[in-house]
């Protein structure tokens, strides 16, 4: 990179950075183009992190709340980690449940490792005595960590992070996430919040101009056709040409289509909706630890995977010394597998199983696995890949397009199986399938051509922060665990116990603010009234500006500031349409009202109103922001 001398050559220079934090590697690059254009060779991806990371092109999304050792005092983090270390994976995944049985079964699954919420089992299965070697944290807290390392070590090391560049430097920070998230506002949410505390933020980049989002298809996408246009020539790609970009990564396998509208400068026209499934390369690892599991029986498997009960109780995937090892051993196996590999596939298994001997199954601790299982566990993720792929081709084709190129990057992306399944399937359609030579990293350096080139490139999600936290008062079924004694009361409508006045806090500091669609919240909120009472009533909107913003009304109100006050009326509504809620003892009769506040915030707008199902109570649409 160029040596920054003086004030006015580092004003006139730009600093874009790409962060792809993937389910099992995480890549960092970032470019100082001059303007809005930038030669491939300068943008730089990460390979240096450090001396016991292995120095691969990503870094393992990988960290360890265990203590180091005394001797090597590792670092707990991607591959610098102690031999004994549990180690947290794939928390990427954590961070979006995609639908109502997903959730299901991560509840059954926890109550399974808990025995049903039996303590004794949780201490003796995670041999605790003081702290566990498990965070008792939120998938985004883990997520945040990690940034947290990634960023104070490119923060000590990257010449172009320096405090004074960044001080005078006008930045872009561009994310990228998957096809699926865009739909997500959750996991969008809980990413954009885990690197900006990790430091990817205003606070470390004071001339911070933009946070953009960009799908890691569309990123490679960009990528793939710049890199191949400037290494085979302009006649590999002509406008109208349409392709298929399919990004096989770890956790996640996203496919979008173009058509190409121009060369000079590139512009791309997406085909259809982008499509993504979880059906990257560690379900392949899955296969074959059920495999394994089988093979040897549960209580082998466990001495492998002695963590495995913890799993199931923190929520979290983990992986022990042994475990890790073997999984190490079998992604190498992987990584060079083909379709005609002709010979079956030795490994030995680690301490405590070196020995082992199982007859027909484990010879001294070696197990064998045939290519036809090896293929078993590959087709259960490639046959999902190629279907992804050739919805693609077929749907460019009722567009009215022929596909002339299917483009494959990613992690998983660079296995030679998956390569001739989809090269074998692109035969019958007469489309090439060119090789990439940077495709591993096609995904962020994507993400900062995209930011560098940001006036020109479509589909970008700007991202800005909420300011303050804004909430609400309401009370809630009383619940010793979590509620002050103090707080509760009894009504005298249906003798159920409240904790009363506390905070719900609808939008929080920090949360994503996306150009695309505002950030919207509901709170269910329950009114009660007799047959004579007045049913006019008001819902003040609570703003806090600090980090961490009181659960009670009653011991914050002097913190507080009352952004805004609805005001609402029920009169006009028949009592038939209420609740009508019966306490005999008492020989009361009460009508309940099931009210919605709602919040929406759209750039520096806020909104608040009430509703009572699809008629509005009260809005107010210009709160003190």
């Amino acid at each position: 990179m160029d040596s920054y001398t003086e004030e006015s050559s580092v004003q006139e220079q730009r600093l874009v950075i790409g962060l792809d934090y993937g389910t099992t590697f995480t890549g960092v690059a970032y470019a100082t183009p001059l303007g809005a254009t930038c030669p491939l060779e300068k943008i730089d991806p990460i390979t240096d992190w450090g001396e016991k990371m292995d120095n691969h092109d990503k870094v393992p999304s990988v960290i360890s709340y265990s203590q180091p050792t005394r001797e090597r005092k590792e670092a707990q983090w991607g591959s610098d980690l102690s031999p004994g270390a549990v180690t947290m994976v794939h928390t990427k995944l954590e961070l979006v449940v995609g639908n109502v049985s997903e959730e299901l079964d991560l509840l059954l699954q926890s109550l399974e490792g808990t025995k049903n919420l039996n303590f004794q089992h949780v201490r003796t299965s995670t041999g605790l005595r003081g702290n566990p070697e498990y965070p008792h944290k939120s998938p985004e807290e883990i997520v945040t960590e990690y940034l947290t390392k990634v960023f104070e070590y490119l923060e000590k090391v990257v010449k172009d992070f320096s405090e004074v560049l960044r001080r005078t430097i006008s930045t872009d920070i561009v994310i990228t996430v998957p096809t699926e998230w865009y739909e997500s506002y959750r996991a969008m949410n809980a990413t954009y919040r885990a690197a900006t505390k990790a430091g990817f933020s205003e606070r470390s980049f004071p001339r911070l101009q933009d946070v953009l989002f960009v799908t890691e298809a569309e990123a490679a996408a960009f990528y793939a056709v710049r890199y191949l246009r400037d290494t085979q020539g302009p006649d590999f790609l002509k406008e109208n040409a349409c392709f298929v970009l399919c990004d096989a990564g770890g956790g996640t396998v996203d496919v979008v289509s173009y058509e190409v509208k121009q060369l000079e400068p590139l512009q791309l026209a997406q085909i259809g909706y982008p499509t993504g499934r979880k059906c990257g390369s560690i379900f392949i690892n899955l296969e074959f630890k059920k495999w394994l599991r089988e093979l040897i029986g549960d209580k082998h498997y466990q001495k492998l995977d002695p963590h495995m009960e913890m799993s199931k109780i923190t929520s979290h995937a983990v992986e022990g010394r042994a475990l890790r090892e073997l999984m190490k051993n079998f992604n190498a196996q992987k990584e060079v597998f083909t379709k005609n590999y002709g010979r079956s596939i030795s490994m030995d298994l680690p301490a405590p199983l070196e020995n082992l001997d199982i007859p027909g199954k484990v010879n001294h601790g070696e197990i064998t696995i045939s290519c036809t299982k090896m293929e078993q566990f590959f087709d259960v993720c490639v046959d999902q890949v190629v279907d992804l792929i050739t919805g693609h081709m077929y749907h460019i084709e009722q567009d009215g397009g022929r596909p002339k190129n299917v483009f494959l990057v990613g992690g998983f992306g660079r296995s030679p199986y998956l390569r001739e399944e989809i090269k074998a399937t692109l035969e019958t359609w007469d489309v090439n399938l060119p090789d990439l030579a940077t495709s591993w990293t096609a995904v962020v350096r994507g993400a900062v051509l995209c930011g560098i080139e940001k006036s020109d490139t479509q589909n970008l999600l700007h991202a800005s922060s909420c300011r303050h936290h804004y909430g609400i008062s309401v009370n809630q079924p009383f619940s010793a665990a979590y509620f002050s004694e103090s707080d509760r009361v009894v009504s005298p409508e249906n003798n159920i116990a409240y904790a009363q006045a506390q905070m719900i806090w609808m939008l929080k500091k920090g949360d994503l603010v996306l150009s695309n669609k505002p950030r919207a919240a509901e709170q269910s909120l329950t009114v009660s009234f007799s047959k004579t009472d007045d049913r006019k009533g008001k819902v003040t909107i609570y703003r806090y500006s600090e980090k961490d913003p009181p659960e009670r009304l009653g011991n914050g109100r002097k913190e507080l500031t009352t952004a805004c006050v609805l005001t609402y009326d029920l009169s006009d509504i028949p009592l038939e349409e209420f609740d009508l809620v019966h306490n005999n003892q008492k020989k009361l009769e009460t009508y309940n009202a099931e009210l919605r506040v709602s919040m929406s915030l759209n750039g520096s707008n806020l909104k608040a109103s009430i509703w009572w199902r699809n008629k509005e109570l009260a809005t107010d649409d210009n709160i003190m922001y």
